[in-house]
């Protein structure tokens, strides 16, 4: 006979209740308490407005709020002929900017507005799926797998998984871990970029503002780290759609058919665009960049793509064929150019909510790779390494600059190398060429051009 489970909430009175679930700290736990009990949800339904605006309250200081609005009320979209529309709308949108430029942006905490507020919680649940699918990336054992797999977004947040071609591959993360300035960080730094975005073609806008903004260059270097996680989605949507092959945990170490080196600690957006089309129209262009500042209304669109099926890969990819076309986001300002028309800062700049990651690792720019690394890694948010995995010699979290120059020599030291090595990698990136070696028994596969791999 099955036992009756008491919810140990309806112990509670009403009141209290409520307390709890406005002090609950975080979206998800909150999401996590009304499944697990009945008479909580009861609550939530009953408060619910009330409960939102308490947790927003909280999740959102002043200049986020002015960011978050500057994104919800912009007076157009984004548009592909924006010098036409331009000439009969610049005044809307030039007194927008400078509204949120001096602070002066409306407040639906403050003001009581139920509409924006619900906007702007579909918002913050938007960035912080976002957040929690980054992070996931960012701190797992072998980044290059979870970074070719995509946030489930029909998914509520307390249910999540990064998923390849409609395969559940890893539980996503869960930002109520976070404490509440390493979240603001991240939500901070995801709603900047988004409006960078919405700003990207719109430049003579920001060219109005005569007081920037200024901000540390911690957040400057955050909204970077946003930026190549961005570009990072679009990579794993090429790598989908086309040929890309998801390497099992235990294939993370060079040898053997896995991935070569930089692919086993970097994931190259661009990679895997080539058999889409787009490269040989323009071949100097960064397509996984370009992508990247259309901002959060095509990714969400992308993103709701089954990409386990065939017939959906190909409207994706025939999507991003047109986008590319027709919209050329190409000729966009990159976020780094938007960036300085909107907010000022220096490298010396701070405002002491920097992380103790970001203190404690230095960190050149000439060092490319390196840079990448870190900014995969979400370098700049997190108060310590709590959630990184165990390293290694053989596999740091953070590599220097040391071991990753020496790193490819290790691997000419242990191959006997037919060919040039950039063919391999590419090769080893793809599902095809695996596909084969299994046929082969694991000997010996031939590449395009004729020439084997043993």
């Amino acid at each position: 006979m099955a036992v009756a489970v008491t919810d140990p909430f309806s112990k509670l009175p009403s009141e209290l209740r409520h307390q709890v679930l406005i002090l609950t700290d975080s979206k998800p736990s909150i999401l996590r308490m009304i499944q697990a009990s009945p008479i909580m949800l009861q609550e939530y339904l009953a408060y619910k407005k009330h409960i939102i605006r308490q947790v927003i309250a909280a999740e959102f200081d002043e200049q986020m709020m002015q960011d978050a609005m500057a994104i919800i009320l912009l007076p157009i979209p984004r548009s592909t002929v924006w010098d036409e529309l331009s000439k009969r709308q610049s005044q809307p949108i030039c007194e927008h900017i400078l509204a949120w430029s001096k602070s002066q942006l409306p407040d639906p905490i403050k003001d009581g507005n139920d509409d924006l507020l619900s906007q702007l919680n579909k918002l913050h649940s938007q960035l912080l799926l976002l957040v929690e699918d980054y992070i996931t990336k960012a701190t797992a054992s072998f980044p290059p797998r979870e970074y070719l797999c995509l946030p489930h977004i029909q998914q509520p947040l307390t249910e999540g998984h990064l998923m390849f071609r409609g395969v559940k591959v890893t539980p996503r993360f869960n930002s109520a871990n976070l404490t509440s300035l390493e979240r603001k960080r991240f939500v901070k730094a995801f709603s900047v970029y988004e409006l960078l975005c919405k700003l990207s073609n719109a430049p003579y806008a920001s060219r109005l503002i005569r007081q920037h903004r200024e901000v540390s260059y911690a957040e400057y270097e955050a909204v970077g780290c946003v930026h190549n996680y961005v570009r990072s989605l679009y990579g794993a949507m090429f790598a989908q759609c086309n040929d890309g092959w998801l390497p099992s945990t235990s294939t993370g170490a060079s040898l053997g058919p896995g991935l070569i080196f930089p692919d086993t600690f970097y994931f190259d957006a661009n990679s895997y665009s080539t058999n889409l089309g787009l490269l040989g129209k323009m071949p100097q262009r960064d397509t996984a960049a370009s992508f990247s500042t259309t901002g959060l209304d095509y990714l969400t669109i992308f993103l709701g793509y089954d990409l386990a099926n065939p017939d959906e890969r190909e409207a994706v990819k025939a999507q991003i064929e047109y986008i590319w076309d027709f919209e050329r986001p190409f000729q966009s300002y990159t976020w780094d150019t938007s960036f300085m028309l909107l907010l000022t800062t220096e490298p010396t700049f701070k405002n002491g909510c920097e992380s103790s990651m970001y203190k404690q690792l230095s960190l050149n720019r000439d060092g490319k790779l390196r840079y990448k690394i870190f900014q995969q890694r979400a370098w700049v948010f997190f108060d310590d390494s709590r959630f990184y995995p165990q390293e290694s010699t053989e596999r740091p979290n953070f590599p220097s600059e040391r071991f990753l120059m020496e790193e490819p020599t290790k691997e000419y030291s242990k191959r006997a190398w037919s060919y040039n090595p950039k063919e391999e990698r590419g090769l080893r990136r793809s599902q095809r060429w695996h596909d084969g070696r299994d046929c082969a028994g694991g000997s010996t596969v031939n590449t395009p051009n004729g020439r084997n791999i043993c």
